[in-house]
């Protein structure tokens, strides 16, 4: 009896589960049936955030407010590159050095919108 508690608690919660975009849906993609990211600049600038690829909140810096303005205020058809490009990436692909205290300059996905 004691060896099938044993066995029990060492096929529980562990190694089995996954959570949050830094799991296996941090890949992104059909391949992987993982829910994509909402196609808006805010979804957009939310995984950034949940990449740990730039702040929420950051003082006389680039965060999430400012992702979303600077997605904003590009015309349509970048906008559309940018969030395409964001949704699509792996987290790892998204960060740059110095993640999450970069600035948009670094971020290849924000070249797609133009300067």
């Amino acid at each position: 009896m004691t060896s099938v508690l044993l066995a029990a608690a060492a096929c529980s919660a562990g190694d089995d589960t996954v959570d949050g975009t830094r799991a296996a849906c941090a890949e992104g993609g059909a391949l992987n049936a993982c829910p994509e990211a909402a196609r808006t600049p805010e979804g957009a600038c939310w995984r950034l955030v949940d990449c740990a690829v730039i702040p929420v909140r950051k003082a006389n810096g680039f965060d999430w407010g400012s992702c979303v303005s600077r997605i904003e205020g590009a015309t349509d058809d970048r906008q559309r590159l940018m969030i395409d490009c964001i949704a699509s990436s792996s987290c790892d692909a998204l960060k740059v050095n110095g993640s999450p205290d970069n600035t948009f300059q670094d971020l290849v996905c924000f070249e797609l919108g133009g300067k």
